[in-house]
C-alpha cells in the first residue's frame, strides 16, 4: 500500500482500502449472500425511520433481516444460518434465544394477565428474586429500557437531595436521554477523528453528540475525566451542587477492568464521604460480573443501580432501578394525593411491569439463579478458551489480534499493540478504524455481529461454537494479512476531519 500508514493518515488508507478488489469482491459475495435481506431494507427505509439498521452514527455494513433464532443461533430471511455473537447487543446472551424455560412460562401466561397499567402478582415475585440475588438494593423500580433506568434514577436522586448538577465519565454510555448523550461513547461524536475537547479545571466542555437535544449547562451536567484524582477533585469541589454521580464498572468504549474499577470505587468511596447519591449504571454489567453483578463482585458501595438487557427475556422490554429504599420512595405514593403534590416524582407509565416483560424476566433470572456457580465457570472457561488462542495466534503470527472487553462475557475482536490501556483518550486512538472489514469476513463465514467484530458470550454458545468463532477470527486475519491488510492503523493526536463530509464518513455508499 505505498508509503507508511502512518505517514498517509488513517481516512486516506480506508478510502484506498475501499477501492480495492478484493474488498470490492468481498462486498459482492456478501451482497449475493444477502438479497433478500438487502431489498427488505430498502422498503423499510420508505416507511421505518428507527429501524436497528437505521441507527445512526454506527450503520452496519449490509444489515441483516432477522427470520428465526434459536440458541446461538439466528437465520436470516436469505436463509442462512449464523452462528450469532451480537445476541441483541448483549440482552440474549445469558441463555441464548428462545430458551425453552421461558417460552414455556411465558407461553403459560399469555392470554391469562391484564397487558400492561394494572399491577400483576408476578411483579411482587420478581422483585422478591431481585432482592433475594441482589441484597445491597432494598428496593426497585421496574422500568422499560437501560436509557429509562439511567434517565429515571437522576430524576429520584434530584428529588432526594433538591440539587440539580449530574456528574458522568467522559466517553460513557448511558442511554439516549439528553443528558446522557453529552460526552458519551466516541463513535457519537467521531471521536477520534474529531479530536477530543480539552481537559480544563473545570471538568470537560460539554458537547452532545445528538441533533434536537437541549444543549446542557455547566450547572446541569460535569464531565469527569477518566482520571481518578482529578474526577475526585472536582466532585470535592462541587459537592455542594450535585444531585448524583453516574458511572459505569466498565465502559464500551473503555473496556478494561482492571483501570475502571479502582477509579470507580474511588469516586463512590469520595460520594459516600461527600453526601452525593453515587449510581452505578449495571446495564452491560448486571448479572453478568457474577449474579450480582460488578457493585458485589467489586465491593463497589452504591445508593442506586442501575439494571438493563439480561434482566429482560425474550427481547420484552424492562429494566429496573434498584437501590436505597429512601431514595426510591421518593416514586411511591403517601396514599393520599394532597401530600403527594411537591414531594413526589412519577415513574409509573403505562407500559412499566407489563405483564409478559415481568413473566420473562421471572423466568430468565429463576434459570439463572438455579445454575448457580457453575454457569459463571463454564463462561470464564469459554472466554478463557478464546484468549489463549489468540495469544498463541499473536505469538506464532506476529499479527496484534486481541479480544478485549468485560471480564469474562463481553469481547471485541481489535487489532492494537497493547493487552491494556490505562487512558481512555489514548486507547481510543490505538483503535484500527478499518476493523469493519473484519467483521464482513466472519460475516463470509457465517459468524454474526454488528458494525464491530464483538462476542457476548453466553450459556448458549457451546464450546463447539467458541471453537468455530475462533477459528473464523484467525482465518479471515490471515486473509487480512494476505491483501496487505493495515493491522497498525490508528488515528493521530489530532485530526483534521471534523466535518463529515469526505465520501468515506458521508455514509452514502451502496454497501453501507
Amino acid at each position: 500500500m505505498g508509503a507508511s500508514h502512518q505517514e498517509r493518515g488513517a481516512i486516506e488508507v480506508i478510502q484506498d482500502l475501499m477501492q480495492q478488489k478484493w474488498v470490492y469482491e468481498l462486498f459482492g459475495e456478501i451482497g449475493a449472500r444477502q438479497g433478500a435481506s438487502a431489498a427488505h431494507v430498502e422498503q423499510l427505509r420508505a416507511v421505518d425511520a428507527a429501524a436497528h439498521v437505521f441507527w445512526p452514527f454506527q450503520a452496519p455494513p449490509f444489515p441483516v433481516i432477522a427470520a428465526t433464532a434459536s440458541g446461538s443461533t439466528l437465520t436470516d430471511i436469505d436463509g442462512n444460518d449464523y452462528l450469532d455473537c451480537h445476541m441483541g447487543y448483549g440482552a440474549q446472551a445469558l441463555h441464548g434465544h428462545n430458551p425453552a424455560p421461558v417460552v414455556d412460562f411465558v407461553r403459560e401466561h399469555l392470554g391469562k394477565g391484564t397487558g400492561n397499567g394494572y399491577t400483576n402478582a408476578l411483579e411482587l415475585e420478581l422483585a422478591t428474586l431481585l432482592r433475594e440475588i441482589l441484597p445491597h438494593n432494598e428496593k426497585f423500580a421496574f422500568q422499560h429500557s437501560g436509557t429509562g433506568a439511567t434517565q429515571s434514577a437522576i430524576r429520584l436522586c434530584r428529588a432526594h437531595t433538591g440539587r440539580r448538577m449530574v456528574a458522568k465519565f467522559e466517553g460513557t454510555l448511558h442511554g439516549s436521554h439528553d443528558l446522557a448523550v453529552h460526552n458519551t461513547a466516541p463513535w457519537y461524536h467521531g471521536h477520534p477523528a474529531v479530536p477530543f475537547p480539552e481537559i480544563g479545571k473545570d471538568g470537560i466542555p460539554l458537547v452532545s453528540a445528538f441533533a434536537g437535544v437541549t444543549p446542557a449547562e455547566p450547572r446541569d451536567l460535569l464531565i469527569l475525566p477518566n482520571d481518578t484524582a482529578l474526577a475526585v477533585e472536582l466532585i470535592e469541589r462541587h459537592a455542594g451542587e450535585l444531585a448524583c454521580i453516574l458511572a459505569e464498572p466498565a465502559a464500551s468504549s473503555f473496556p478494561f477492568e482492571e483501570t475502571t474499577i479502582p477509579m470507580i470505587r474511588e469516586v463512590a468511596v469520595a460520594a459516600r464521604r461527600l453526601g452525593v447519591p453515587f449510581i452505578l449504571d449495571e446495564v452491560l454489567t448486571g448479572f453478568r460480573s457474577g449474579l450480582g453483578g460488578a457493585a458485589q463482585k467489586f465491593d463497589i458501595p452504591t445508593d442506586l443501580v442501575t439494571y438493563g438487557k439480561v434482566i429482560s427475556g425474550l427481547g420484552l422490554p424492562l429494566s429496573a432501578i434498584g437501590g436505597r429504599a429512601d431514595i426510591l420512595d421518593i416514586s411511591q405514593t403517601s396514599g393520599q394525593s394532597w401530600t403527594d403534590f411537591g414531594q413526589k416524582t412519577g415513574l409509573q407509565g403505562s407500559h412499566t411491569g407489563n405483564y409478559l416483560s415481568v413473566a420473562a424476566s421471572l423466568a430468565t433470572l429463576q434459570l439463572l439463579r438455579d445454575k448457580g456457580p457453575a454457569y459463571y465457570t463454564d463462561l470464564q472457561a469459554k472466554v478463557d478458551r478464546v484468549q489463549g488462542r489468540l495469544a498463541a495466534f499473536r505469538a506464532a503470527e506476529g499479527i496484534p489480534l486481541r479480544m478485549v472487553g468485560f471480564g469474562d462475557y463481553i469481547g471485541c475482536f481489535q487489532f492494537l499493540p497493547e493487552d491494556s490501556y490505562t487512558d481512555y483518550r489514548v486507547y481510543s486512538r490505538a483503535l484500527n478504524p478499518a476493523t469493519f472489514i473484519l467483521t464482513l469476513l466472519l460475516r463470509k463465514r457465517g459468524i454474526y455481529t454488528l458494525g464491530m467484530p464483538m462476542f457476548f458470550a453466553g450459556g448458549a454458545h457451546s464450546d463447539a461454537d467458541v471453537d468455530r468463532l475462533t477459528d473464523a477470527v484467525l482465518e479471515s486475519t490471515l486473509e487480512l494479512r494476505a491483501n496487505d491488510f493495515p493491522f497498525d492503523l490508528a488515528w493521530p493526536a489530532t485530526s483534521a476531519w471534523g466535518s463529515g463530509s469526505s465520501e468515506w464518513g458521508s455514509g452514502s455508499s451502496d454497501w453501507s
